[in-house]
């Protein structure tokens, strides 16, 4: 096939005048030239598309963290770095508003909290019940590791996930975290909700500053 094409070439070369040789030539080239260019300038405008939607995809993110962290100010005597551990803990579990929601009702964001039942830290679990198979699953090492921001929230995830997973309803899960209190589950959610406004709210100020 190569072959006949070059013998194709040399027969249409040999029909043409030396001018008209140098002209097919020179349209060519700038063919191949335009095609480079179109070709960097699409790849340029790939890029610019790219760090737009990631630059666009941090800011909203820093809104969103910035928005929860006010309204967790407003509901906890907790100083700025101490809460921003919290929101970053929970942050890490993939379901960030539950778990804020029950550190709100369990402790306030009081990682030193201790109710007179015995749960511990911020969101309140129960070493009598849970000690030891944290300790297996190389959660915390010992009981003063449920005072830890990290490790309280880390506990308290599994511990929910653990209910989540036998009643297979988040409700009943939650009453059965706090010990059967059936108003539990409703204050945990409406504290969620109130999160979820926050940062809605703050997204929609956002947009509207951004079109101003």
């Amino acid at each position: 096939m190569l072959i006949m094409i070059r013998a194709s070439m040399k027969s249409l070369y040999r029909r043409l005048s030396p001018v008209q040789v140098i002209v097919v030539v020179l349209v060519a080239l700038i063919s191949l030239r335009l095609v480079h260019s179109v070709a960097v300038l699409s790849g340029q405008a790939d890029e610019n598309v790219s760090s737009s939607s990631l630059a666009g995809s941090a800011e909203e993110k820093n809104t969103t963290k910035q928005a929860i962290l006010k309204w967790m100010k407003q509901n906890s005597k907790m100083p700025e770095h101490v809460l921003t551990t919290i929101y970053n803990a929970a942050e890490r579990t993939g379901n960030r508003d539950l778990i804020l929601a029950i550190c709100l009702v369990e402790s306030n964001f009081n990682p030193q909290a201790e109710s007179h039942k015995g749960a511990i830290g911020l969101m309140g679990v129960m070493p009598g019940v849970w000690l030891e198979e944290l300790q297996g699953r190389g959660i915390i090492r010992q009981r003063d590791d449920l005072f830890k921001i990290s490790e309280n929230i880390a506990a308290g995830a599994h511990v929910l996930a653990t209910y989540v997973s036998e009643t297979t309803d988040l409700r009943l899960a939650l009453i059965r975290y706090v010990g059967g209190a059936t108003s539990y589950a409703s204050r945990v959610f409406k504290a969620q909700k109130k999160i979820e406004l926050a940062q809605s709210s703050a997204q929609l100020a956002s947009v509207a500053g951004a079109e101003d």
